[in-house]
């Protein structure tokens, strides 16, 4: 398994953390649930948004440094290829689900990152046992992030 020491390139950590969660922000700013979500029939299992918020927030940490551990391995690779896909693909869901009104969009794109992460973990479990772990709880709230789309779609 590759070794990764922060002492390496942590300005590139600190590039990692400012791009998931800067453009992450701005993305849940310009595209915040407004009055929309109080129009939909939603499921009982939504989430408090300040239990959400607070979550995002350390999910996206944790996703970071797995993209920021996978860059210094190889950045050239699928697994990095499947991080950025995630990345980009994560940046569409909320404009989808509260800009585009379309809870099926946002679905079809959730669906999506839910594959990307699965297979990136598939990929990283064998090559780097830190980024999968720091992957996996992202992939399991993804998983349940798709569920809501899905009982509001079926809701709606």
């Amino acid at each position: 398994m590759p070794s990764v020491s922060i002492k390496q390139s942590w300005p590139l950590l600190l590039l990692f953390l400012a791009i998931v969660l800067g453009i992450g922000s701005v993305v849940g700013l310009i595209a915040a649930p407004g009055d929309y979500v109080g129009q939909l029939n939603v499921p009982p299992f939504v989430m408090p948004e300040a239990i959400s918020g607070a979550l995002w927030i350390a999910l996206s940490i944790a996703f970071a440094v797995a993209g920021w551990r996978n860059w210094i391995i190889d950045s050239n690779s699928t697994e990095m290829r499947l991080w950025l896909a995630v990345l980009i693909l994560s940046w569409w869901f909320s404009p989808a689900f509260f800009i585009v009104r379309s809870p099926l969009l946002a679905l079809v794109v959730i669906a999506a990152i839910f594959v990307l992460m699965v297979w990136f973990s598939m990929r990283a479990w064998p090559r780097d046992r830190v980024s999968f772990w720091l992957f996996a709880p992202s992939a399991l709230y993804i998983g349940y992030v798709t569920a809501m789309p899905a009982a509001i779609v079926a809701m709606n």
